[in-house]
């Protein structure tokens, strides 16, 4: 297995995080093992629960649902769906399900299954930190609020067909789809392991779990009924936890590891970067994500939009991103780069190397006053 080091340039300001470049179909032989190492634990495999940057990939690998992303890009593409129609009002979304798909189990996934899973992840008893992403659907308050057993705007066709009846026109449908939480789970294991579902992950997805030794080690094998022909090429994925990047760092150049999850650690990422044996082994890769200080506009003086753009203008944007090897490009916007719907033109509000203090006198407050950061 080709030894990788994670070099995140994300596609948002203040973000390290990286993806893999996909290599050649043809170049890619079927087999082999794959060893991952991450210095904290996995929470869970849930995909109703699951919401972090280490479990997302993990869970998508164990998981599949009704759409997916072309890999390293924000292009849609049908995943378990086989086709879908959207109605003139945008409104209405009917999908086809593929043939041949099954859960881990055996159990062949049907249209049940996906209403199932979704209309999980909006009840509150999941407690689901997406069920939000879900609130187009007709239906949607009451399901969330306890108040229905399901959503209503969601109908079973037959075992391949399901619709789903939006409360208002939703651009971003097909997007959430594609989340995680939308991720299709069987109903009877769910409630064979209860709470612990997530430690107990059943899925349709390339791979399947076959060890979790808690705090050491996960292993995930290569699910032979997966509905994709040829996918996945790995034979098995192993993922070591507990691991500082340091010591995965010194692990991958013995030849022990194949990946460091969390990249290259900051302390040696110039002494990487410019060492010429590991120049074909650094993957560079943005990330869905904005990072960002705020602040509480209910709070004095940040009610004030005067005071909140003082604050943005005297940010020294330019210092952060070399403080942290730019591993990062600043943000003019809250949309990364790599979001559907950023706008390239979008000129930020520049940085004014002097602090802009003649925003405090206008406001009444007084010249040098120094807001709590930590309210």
């Amino acid at each position: 297995m080709r030894k990788l080091l994670l070099a995140g340039v994300a596609a948002a300001a203040l973000s390290t995080s990286a993806v893999l470049a996909p290599a050649l179909a043809e170049d890619i032989k079927q087999g082999g093992s794959m060893t991952v190492t991450y210095k904290d634990d996995v929470s869970t495999l849930d995909p109703a629960i699951g919401y972090d940057w280490q479990n997302w990939s993990m869970i998508k690998s164990l998981f599949d649902g009704l759409m997916d992303y072309v890999p390293g890009t924000t292009e849609l593409r049908p995943e378990i769906a086989e086709s879908y129609e959207i109605s003139e009002d945008g409104t209405v979304f009917t999908f086809k399900l593929r043939d041949g798909v099954k859960f881990h189990n055996g159990r062949a996934l049907t249209a049940e299954d996906v209403k199932y899973s979704i209309e999980r992840t909006v009840n509150p008893k999941t407690q689901s930190p997406g069920a939000g992403f879900f609130g187009s659907i007709k239906g949607f308050e009451e399901a969330s609020s306890g108040d229905a057993d399901g959503l209503s705007g969601i109908t079973v066709v037959d075992d391949h067909t399901i619709k789903f009846e939006l409360s208002r026109p939703d651009a971003t449908f097909l997007h959430v789809l594609a989340l995680n939480f939308a991720h299709v789970v069987p109903k009877e294991e769910v409630e064979k392991h209860g709470a612990d579902f997530g430690k107990h992950p059943v899925g349709s997805g390339a791979f399947k779990l076959s060890e979790w030794t808690l705090g050491q080690r996960l292993v995930f094998e290569r699910f032979e009924d997966y509905w994709n022909p040829g996918v996945p090429k790995l034979d098995q994925i192993i993922f070591e936890v507990g691991q500082e990047p340091v010591v995965a760092l010194l692990r991958l150049q013995n030849g022990e590891v194949d990946v460091p999850g969390d990249g290259i650690p900051p302390a040696k990422f110039i002494e990487v970067k410019n060492d010429p044996k590991f120049k074909d082994l650094i993957i560079q890769g943005g990330q869905l994500h904005t990072g960002y200080v705020t602040m509480n506009v209910k709070m004095e003086p940040f009610d004030k939009p005067e005071v909140r753009k003082a604050v943005n203008m005297a940010i020294n944007k330019d210092r952060i991103l070399r403080i942290i090897n730019g591993r990062a490009v600043a943000a003019n916007q809250p949309l990364p780069p790599s979001m559907p719907g950023y706008a390239k033109d979008y000129e930020a509000m520049p940085m004014i190397r002097k602090p802009p203090r003649r925003f405090w006198p206008r406001q009444g407050l007084p010249t040098g006053s120094r807001p709590n950061s930590t309210s």
